[in-house]
């Protein structure tokens, strides 16, 4: 069984890290799935409404007015009722997204911060010289030697790569359009037939 070197271990926390950016809005929705489910006041209302409407479909309109008024008038309320409490697990959604975010966010970036500063001088992959030619200082920012690709370095370029793919798999494809034609003849007139004068 291969054993994780110190480097190895580095190179996979840094990647995590790095990636952590695009996963966390999966990783969002995953949670607000769980948080903002239907709850079981909101299920009974949906399954009380749907039997008085069923119930309004058996009475006659015009021959039992006022019992279907009064159905009417008890699936507007309840409707309503419903309205109301799905609403309040919208806003509860929103809350929860903007303080669980902003904390996930937090801790990521802090803790990129932290992996920064203790492993400035620590490489995450060491490669030849000739390879990163002519990137090797800037690959090796701020305390690495020439060759090596530092942490901070290996960050913005697992972010750059993520943020790169979470936009190709996100954005919505557009149809090719048809090119226009650069010339377009005009149109034809039909032939015009000479009319002769009128005889005297």
């Amino acid at each position: 069984m291969m054993e994780l070197t110190s480097e190895m271990y580095l190179f996979l926390i840094t990647s995590i890290l790095g990636s952590a950016g695009s996963l966390l809005p999966f990783l969002m929705q995953l949670i607000l799935r769980t948080v903002g489910k239907e709850s079981q006041a909101e299920r009974l209302l949906r399954q009380e409404i749907l039997k008085l409407k069923q119930q309004l479909q058996t009475i006659s309109m015009v021959d039992q007015f006022a019992s279907y008024a009064k159905v009417q008038r008890k699936i507007n309320a309840l409707s309503q009722q419903y309205k109301d409490k799905a609403m309040e697990r919208s806003v509860g959604e929103q809350r929860v997204r903007m303080v669980l975010g902003g904390t996930l966010r937090t801790i990521v970036g802090l803790l990129c911060v932290w992996l920064i500063w203790e492993h400035r001088s620590d490489p995450v992959v060491s490669l030849p010289t000739n390879l990163v030619w002519p990137f090797g200082p800037i690959l090796a920012l701020p305390s690495c030697e020439v060759g090596q690709i530092s942490v901070m370095i290996w960050l913005a370029v697992v972010r750059t790569v993520c943020n790169k793919v979470n936009t190709a798999l996100t954005s919505p494809r557009t149809t090719p359009q048809r090119a226009t034609p650069i010339f377009n003849p005009p149109p034809v007139s039909p032939t015009a037939v000479p009319v002769a004068p009128p005889l005297d």
